[in-house]
């Protein structure tokens, strides 16, 4: 579990105040609940049987139940490809549950949003890692639904959210990129297949950051309970690989580790885009600046989260090569 130095947490006492955190079984959700358990701090956590997304109904009357004080939403329409088949429910989900949620914080004292966004929200033609500020041109159906959340959210607290300084309401949209945690993921996909071809071809010509899912939940869970200042933050850990080089890293790990991987390293193929059409476009560039992220980090006196994708993807394959032969 990568919740290495989570001892050196900056959590103020909670004072009873209520978490609600949706999407408790994707992988921040189910991260979030490690985490929480790790610390003992108590939350409410929902999933697809306690609230229908798509249903405004089943929102408002889980809202209305627990009364919640900080949010975490780390639930999403995630299936990039069948967005384009359904944009209405992609719509729903990425976009009006964000507006729903923050139309319901943002008037309460010292209430606290952390949502969840994406690099898709860019279309990857910057030549330089991308900026909170820099334009979004989403160029998927997926991406548009994202980009219109974070939208409603800035537009729910810049109307509704009137009090004194002291007492605002505050949000945090965290855009991040490549998740993987537990459950399927490109990392674990990649490492099952090194097991049964002698032969991968992977994708070299788009670039991204790998996130932990683990990582990410404990960035989540440390802005909601801080001093940090309200706005978009790009929450991704440093450096950037792309696909190709992400499967060869996590490849060349699990053998180390002692994983019996048949495909060897020469046979681990680098692919332009173009050989491996899918439904939806994807950013070819996804890299983005951390920069905002570090500074919110050492206002609250927080560095051990910082780090680079190599070492959270090594301590994650490791793990789970563990895992596998016990």
């Amino acid at each position: 579990m990568l919740l290495t130095n989570v001892s050196r947490f900056n959590i103020p006492d909670l004072q009873g105040r209520i978490i609600l955190v949706f999407g408790k079984d994707g992988q921040l959700g189910i991260s979030l609940q490690k985490l929480f358990r790790h610390l003992k701090i108590s939350a409410i956590f929902l999933g697809r049987e306690q609230c229908d997304l798509s249903q405004e109904e089943s929102i408002l009357q889980n809202l209305k139940e627990y009364q919640p004080q900080i949010i975490l939403n780390a639930a999403a329409y995630t299936q990039v490809d069948l967005a384009e088949q359904e944009p209405d429910l992609s719509q729903k989900i990425n976009s009006q549950v964000p507006r729903i949620l923050a139309e319901y914080i943002a008037p309460i004292p010292r209430g606290v949003l952390v949502h969840v966004s994406t690099d898709y929200v860019f279309d990857g033609l910057k030549t330089s890692p991308y900026l909170e500020i820099d334009e979004t041109r989403p160029m998927s159906q997926y991406g548009i639904s994202k980009r219109d959340g974070e939208l409603g959210i800035l537009e729910a607290f810049h109307r509704l959210n009137n009090r004194s300084q002291e007492e605002a309401a505050k949000f945090f949209i965290l855009r991040t990129s490549w998740v993987y945690g537990q459950g399927n993921n490109f990392i674990r996909t990649m490492l099952k297949l090194a097991t049964q071809k002698e032969l991968l071809k992977v994708v070299n010509d788009q670039y991204g950051c790998p996130t932990s899912s683990d990582w990410l939940a404990r960035v989540a869970l440390q802005l909601a309970v801080s001093d940090a200042e309200s706005g978009l933050y790009h929450s991704v850990v440093d450096g950037q690989t792309t696909w190709h080089g992400l499967a060869s890293f996590a490849i060349e790990t699990a053998r180390n580790a002692g994983m019996p991987v048949q495909v060897k390293s020469d046979y681990i193929l680098p692919i332009p885009s173009e050989d491996y059409p899918l439904p939806a476009p994807r950013p070819k560039n996804s890299v983005m600046d951390n920069t905002k992220l570090k500074i919110a980090f050492k206002k609250i006196g927080i560095h051990s989260l910082e780090c680079r994708w190599q070492e959270q993807v090594q301590q994650y394959v490791l793990e789970y090569v563990q895992k596998l032969s016990e």
